[in-house]
């Protein structure tokens, strides 16, 4: 994301340097976002709350550095649309249409008379994150990072930001789950491979870090 004239903008990720580990970018509407969205203190867009997703999932900081890099953005603008996104969708009550206007642009599919919604972003051309509203309307049911169509998932060892969680746990036996406060879950697991256990952490359902015990 670069300032530009005041607003900001959605870079493609596929037409600048890719991430460590990370698959090319699909063609199609993934990874091509071109909509400016100005940064008022009114206004929310979805530029933010990439920011905020970035922020929030805590990547290893060697990844979040070249992330930073890749899309022109430092830690402080990161962390101040970030803030602004948390201000706005952590009340108790109305966040879910906020989060709906927020993201209206970036929206790819709707079911469940509009209480399963995806939306895609830039940074995670193989993913969209799937949001499920309460009936009610005003509150959460679920928020994570679901594989798009189209997308083949990986193989091989997982490694971070290629690996959903269920793609992940699927390589290991004895699972054992040891902390779950989303958007973060870590797991003690058995690699029957090697017979060595490994620390798994997650954020939003994406794998941040992997290491040996």
């Amino acid at each position: 994301m670069r300032a530009i004239g005041g607003e900001y903008v959605i870079l493609d990720l596929a037409t600048t340097d890719r991430l460590p580990d990370q698959p090319p970018a699909r063609s199609g509407i993934r990874g091509q976002m071109t909509r400016k969205d100005k940064m008022t203190q009114n206004d929310l867009g979805s530029a933010e709350y990439q920011l905020h997703l970035l922020e929030t999932m805590r990547p290893l900081p060697e990844t979040l550095d070249r992330v930073l890099e890749v899309i022109g953005c430092s830690r402080e603008q990161m962390e101040q649309g970030s803030e602004r996104i948390r201000s706005a969708t952590e009340m108790p009550a109305g966040s879910a249409g906020l989060t709906r206007e927020i993201l209206r642009d970036v929206r790819t599919h709707q079911e469940q008379e509009g209480l399963v919604e995806r939306y895609a972003f830039p940074l995670w051309p193989d993913y969209e994150f799937e949001v499920e509203y309460h009936p009610a309307g005003d509150f959460f049911m679920r928020l994570w990072f679901v594989r798009a169509p189209g997308s083949e998932s990986p193989t091989g060892q997982p490694t971070p930001w290629t690996w959903l969680k269920d793609e992940v746990l699927a390589q290991y036996e004895d699972v054992k789950e040891l902390m779950l406060w989303l958007p973060y879950e870590t797991y003690d697991v058995l690699n029957p491979q090697d017979g060595k256990r490994y620390f798994l952490r997650f954020g939003w359902h994406v794998l941040q870090e992997i290491d040996e015990m």
